[in-house]
């Protein structure tokens, strides 16, 4: 049976999924600013879609450890 407790290498991946999120925030609000550029636009929405993702898998992985 697989051990179910949350580890600190799930830790790591949790806090670096929402810094993520966090800095792709960031990079949209600063884009926004002066002068809109693709490229900081891309990568700002490309930070936060993946660490939305990642932090999908934790909210997913708490759930179904929650249920059994």
């Amino acid at each position: 049976m697989r051990d179910a407790r949350f580890t600190r290498v799930d830790m790591y991946q949790t806090v670096t999924s929402a810094l993520m999120v966090i800095l792709g925030m960031v990079i949209l609000a600063r884009t926004m600013g002066p002068g809109m550029h693709l490229t900081a636009l891309l990568v700002g929405l490309a930070f936060v879609a993946l660490g939305a993702y990642r932090l999908s898998f934790v909210l997913a992985y708490l759930r179904r450890g929650r249920s059994t």
